[in-house]
């Protein structure tokens, strides 16, 4: 095989390659040709893995998230990595229309949403949520905008709410997903997003880890279908076999797990941040301020979309993330826990 272009990367050289192979590759095939040895123990040269006792993942000793090399060298290599997974950890996905979410749910899916924009994408998604093994699951989409435009468009089983807000303001996935939380009814939550698709036991899974820890982060690898493979799911409403992966990523800090009394302790998602990018990093350093369980051990697949704007300009955020982290968490989780009980007090007066 050749060297191949990939999207993040130039030509890839023959020291690369080999590189690869000497380093990253041959651990890839051990697991996928001979079975010997875990998917959940592959990574990059440079990091390092250690098991993580309360969740039964691997818990990457790295900074921030990271590509995995052996899939962006090899894109052949993320097709085959994500059929393995899935024999393991299996999708299923779940159209009909017939109510099968609960109405007393212990386990809540919280979603932030900004319009019709990635709609086809978010039926893959909640057709995922919907088949899940769990039972007793709700499913709560905030649609943040100038006026509602999903409710007609989602099963009935799914709870939905407008966040009303004036045409050109810049998404705020925040104070959506407070508001989710406002409304849930679970003792768990599961922070997730539009465009993700998980493996029918994934609810199970995490709400069985938050039985040894306040909070949790599942997913071992996300993978990133290309355009072409997440078409073909929409229209045939399955994930293709030998879809074509874009990148694998690790060590992401969405989606995550957390206990209800956890999400209100350290004062809920931080609504400064306007636009992509940057409320979950900083939200997971205030939820380590309890117990976290670090390691994924679950595959999480990404549907294919145009990237936010601020993705595109390399924004991301990045000032006011570093600057609401150059404080302490707890001085943050008190701020945030006093705006959040002015707001109640505020939503009470108005009510009454």
């Amino acid at each position: 095989m050749s060297p191949v272009n990939t999207r993040y990367s130039p030509l890839t050289t023959i020291k690369s390659w080999f590189g690869c192979w000497l380093n990253e590759r041959w651990r890839a095939e051990a697991v996928l040709r001979l079975g010997v040895g875990s998917w959940l123990d592959l990574c990059n040269r440079s990091e390092h893995l250690k098991p993580d006792a309360l969740s039964g993942g691997r818990i990457c000793e790295w900074k921030d998230s990271s590509f995995l090399t052996v899939c962006r060298v090899f894109p052949d290599v993320g097709e085959r990595l994500l059929r393995h997974c899935l024999t393991q950890w299996p999708v299923r996905l779940n159209f009909d229309p017939t109510p099968c979410l609960s109405k007393s749910a212990s386990a809540s899916v919280l979603v932030a949403i900004g319009g019709r924009e990635r709609l086809p994408q978010f039926h893959l998604a909640l057709a995922a949520l919907r088949a899940q093994s769990y039972q007793a699951l709700e499913v709560i989409v905030i649609e943040q905008g100038p006026y509602p435009s999903l409710q007609s468009a989602l099963p009935a089983d799914v709870r939905y709410k407008h966040d009303f807000v004036v045409d050109g303001t810049p998404f705020n996935k925040s104070r959506a997903l407070n508001l989710a939380a406002a409304l849930a009814q679970g003792e768990f939550f599961l922070i997730h997003d539009g465009d993700f698709v998980v493996p029918t036991d994934y609810v199970a899974e995490v709400v069985r880890s938050l039985g040894r820890a306040s909070g949790v982060r599942p997913a071992r690898f996300i993978f990133y279908l290309d355009h072409s493979s997440t078409d073909s799911a929409i229209q045939s409403r399955a994930i293709p076999p030998h879809g074509s992966i874009e990148y694998v990523t690790q060590n992401t800090p969405c989606p995550m797990g957390l206990r209800r009394s956890t999400y209100s302790e350290i004062g809920g998602h931080d609504e400064s941040f306007l636009g992509w990018g940057g409320e979950d990093t900083e939200f997971l350093s205030r939820l380590r301020t309890h117990s976290v369980a670090e390691g994924g051990w679950l595959p999480v697949i990404h549907l294919w979309h145009p990237s936010a704007p601020k993705k595109i300009n390399g924004d991301r955020n990045r000032a006011e993330q570093n600057a609401l982290l150059s404080l302490p968490p707890q001085e943050r989780i008190e701020r945030l826990t006093a705006a959040s009980h002015s707001r109640t007090n505020l939503n009470s007066g108005d009510s009454t």
